[in-house]
């Protein structure tokens, strides 16, 4: 909120748009410049990343596919709103970790690559319905971000573009209950 006259700000603006374990540090993250030079598979990736700990129960999670130089370039553009966010919450006594876990973005964004499903479960050591937990978030969040008004219009199109080319069979033919 601003101080003065008590309106969302353009942060807590796309907080409210936003559905996740922590809206305020997706928003945050949502909201740095380096996520609108990625490309959608690649912004696929990074979203995954962002996702990971929210969804991703396995610590010993691995996968065959490192992130993308440009998706850890990335990744390190908004750490230091990560930093800042987490510094500001254990201030405030709130118990919830501002966390980015890529070991699982590669894999993200080979699918959004177009990789096909068997090569994918066969280079990972998730189980499959742990991968399409994974791939739905992912597609779902992304899908998330036109509605968020605050954002770059190209952001929103590239991760309209990337929510399509994540939620592909056999992800799209599953129903959720």
């Amino acid at each position: 909120l601003e101080r003065d006259t008590l309106a969302l700000t353009p942060l807590g603006l796309a907080a409210s748009e936003v559905r996740g374990e922590n809206e305020l540090w997706l928003a945050a993250a949502l909201m740095q410049p380096c996520l609108s030079y990625l490309e959608p598979p690649q912004l696929a990736a990074a979203i995954a990343g962002l996702l990971a700990p929210e969804t991703l129960n396995r610590s010993r999670a691995q996968c065959n596919y490192p992130p993308s130089p440009e998706v850890v370039e990335a990744v390190r553009g908004i750490e230091p709103a990560r930093q800042q966010l987490q510094a500001i919450q254990d201030a405030a006594g709130i118990n919830t970790d501002v966390a980015v876990d890529l070991r699982l973005s590669g894999l993200v964004e080979a699918w959004a690559s177009g990789a096909n499903w068997e090569q994918i479960m066969a280079d990972t050591t998730l189980d499959e319905g742990d991968v399409v937990r994974m791939l739905r978030r992912t597609a779902d969040f992304l899908a998330q971000i036109k509605l968020v008004n605050t954002l770059p219009e190209g952001l929103v199109a590239k991760a309209a573009k990337a929510a399509k080319l994540v939620n592909r069979a056999p992800i799209a033919d599953l129903a959720m209950f």
